[in-house]
């Protein structure tokens, strides 16, 4: 936006200012803080809905769960050998 029309918002915008009064401030202020509650619901939602998909996976899939100790813990089975494939510890 060019200098001058950056002016011209500015002036429009404090005389608008000037004609509501601070309650058109603190009404825009309210708008903004409107909008941003509404994003960070919306997050939380999804964050939600994906801690319940995991908490019946948790709760109904004993692979993954087996699968997720094995990875985590790094356990393995009784006389089962695993030959771990991470590169930091293959390189010489």
């Amino acid at each position: 936006m060019e200098p001058r029309a950056r002016r011209f918002a500015g002036l429009i915008g404090l005389g608008l200012a000037a004609l509501f009064g601070p309650g058109l401030v603190q009404l825009v202020q309210l708008e903004w803080r409107q909008r941003q509650l509404d994003a960070d619901l919306r997050t939380l939602q999804q964050r939600r809905e994906s801690l319940l998909r995991e908490q019946q996976r948790l709760t109904s899939d004993p692979v993954y769960v087996e699968g997720l100790i094995r990875t985590t813990f790094k356990h393995a089975k009784p006389n089962e050998i695993v030959i771990p494939l991470d590169e930091k510890r293959s390189s010489p």
